[in-house]
């Protein structure tokens, strides 16, 4: 299989308002290929567009969201990452969060340093916060380089293309357009005109129209390939973007695309890989070495003043915590997002929580902690480094049920079940125990008692229920144990 050039994938971050907008809207209204002299006429998520004849993908998403998704489910899509500084503002906190999924990431990075048409700027001092952040420019020694822009006037734009180009060049970029198709998903809707819509940018083969393809959550057949200008067209190479139109259900955000005709072996040596793992679950683990390596609690921390934020962190224990971020004000959306992707527990001291974020962090499960006394955030931390060795200790037990019988209709595993103490509720959350072990954390499909479907059961009740993983492994004798998490909150 021959591999090919193919065009660098580049996402544009930074802090809300230092122009990561204006510097996407000129490059790509500015350099669109010469067939679209009339520009890009809708948003579909990513946009190619030409630059003295080298093609350069833009990823175009709202923040930092979707390059999280993409990144979680080990969609490495962008190849380079322009962070966007403001010369008349420095370092902020989104800048801070841009830096830590670069690093995350592990992504080249070019810094342009934005709004140099303002008078008395200084873009040296964002490029010294930048260092103190671990983004050493090259000016300061470092590897990084650095671009002084004005998105708004475009002054500057075409020295950063080029330096793209230059770094793209570095990267040798290659794709096998004859390999089993793989694309990944930045973007996806149900519009109410089109039906489910997709953005993909395509990483091997070749997508085409009528193309049966599926992710591991939906499958389709390609109707239709559109690119941002809304023209159709009947194949996306490596390397460049286009909307699918033909997916029964909405995929996720850094979902993987593949050929449903297609054989494709890193899948299947990944999945027997996974096979052997339930085989052999400890595999070659050194358990001397666990046991020395004791596991952190991970933190964000945001306080009223500094004053305050300075007494707290003097009394974090670093040996058995990780403060992964800590700030001034409120929680924010942006908080609950890195808390979400890093699993880490968000404090509050001396600030209240909305409820509006307070609604975010339960739809995310992202656990809140509300303070105003140091003693008993310490206290508190000491509980949660033991839950880190006793996963359950917070949990309350509100209802235990035996599985007594498995039947089996129309292709389904039911269980029948009995409620031995308290009570259940479809929604409930669920430990599958058998014996002392805790082998699964199954939700609820369906509850019937009899014909008629039901959404709780109280103590001595019978019912049958599904799961909604049909191929939870139960047996008779094993237990479910519903429970809630004390409130955060």
């Amino acid at each position: 299989m021959a591999q090919q050039k193919r065009p660098p994938v580049i996402t544009i971050m930074g802090h809300v308002d230092h122009g990561k907008t204006t510097l996407l809207d000129y490059i790509r209204k500015t350099n669109v290929t010469a067939k679209e002299a009339g520009g890009i006429t809708q948003h579909i998520g990513a946009y190619n567009i030409d630059y003295n004849g080298t093609s350069l993908t833009f990823i175009d998403t709202p923040g930092h969201a979707a390059f999280n998704k993409m990144r979680e489910r080990g969609s490495q899509i962008t190849d380079l990452v322009i962070l966007v500084v403001a010369a008349n503002d420095g370092v902020k906190p989104q800048t801070i969060e841009s830096i830590r999924h670069i690093k995350a990431s592990n992504v080249p990075v070019i810094v342009a340093v934005n709004k140099m048409d303002l008078p008395d700027v200084n873009p040296d001092i964002a490029k010294s916060q930048l260092a103190e952040h671990g983004i050493m420019v090259s000016e300061y020694g470092g590897d990084v380089e650095t671009v002084e822009i004005s998105a708004l006037k475009g002054k500057g734009v075409d020295k950063l293309l080029e330096t793209i180009i230059l770094m793209a060049d570095i990267l040798e970029l290659t794709s096998d357009q004859q390999a089993p198709m793989e694309a990944v998903v930045v973007e996806s809707e149900k519009d109410a005109r089109r039906g489910v819509v997709a953005t993909v940018i395509v990483q091997k083969g070749t997508l085409s129209v009528r193309q049966d393809v599926y992710t591991d959550t939906v499958d389709g057949r390609v109707k239709l390939l559109t690119n941002e200008q809304g023209d159709q067209i009947s194949d996306v190479l490596p390397g460049y973007p286009a909307e699918i139109i033909g997916f029964k259900d909405v995929p996720s955000v850094g979902s993987i695309v593949r050929d449903s005709s297609a054989e494709y072996p890193d899948v299947e040596v990944a999945e027997k890989e996974i096979e052997e793992i339930e085989k052999n679950p400890w595999g070659d683990i050194d358990f001397g070495a666990m046991l020395e390596a004791k596991p952190k609690l991970k933190l964000l921390i945001k306080a009223d003043t500094e004053g305050t934020l300075e007494a707290i962190m003097q009394t974090i224990d670093d040996e058995s915590t990780d403060v992964l971020d800590f700030g001034i004000g409120e929680i924010t959306e942006r908080d609950i997002e890195m808390a979400r992707t890093s699993d880490a527990l968000l404090i509050a001291f001396h600030i209240k929580v909305s409820n509006k974020i307070k609604k975010l962090a339960k739809e995310e499960k992202v656990r809140i902690r509300v303070y105003d006394i140091i003693y008993k955030l310490i206290e508190d931390l000491q509980k949660q480094q033991l839950k880190l060795l006793e996963p359950t200790i917070d949990e309350v037990v509100h209802g235990e049920i035996e599985i007594l019988q498995i039947f089996e209709m129309k292709g389904e595993h039911i269980a029948g079940c009995r409620v031995k103490t308290g009570e259940l509720k479809k929604r409930d959350l669920l430990h599958l125990k058998r014996g002392d072990e805790i082998i699964a954390d199954p939700k609820i499909k369906s509850m019937l008692h009899g014909k008629e479907e039901i959404d709780s059961v109280t103590a001595k009740s019978e019912f049958g229920c599904t799961f909604h993983n049909k191929k939870l492994d139960f047996q008779v004798g094993d237990m479910l144990i519903a429970y809630t998490i004390e409130d955060d909150i």
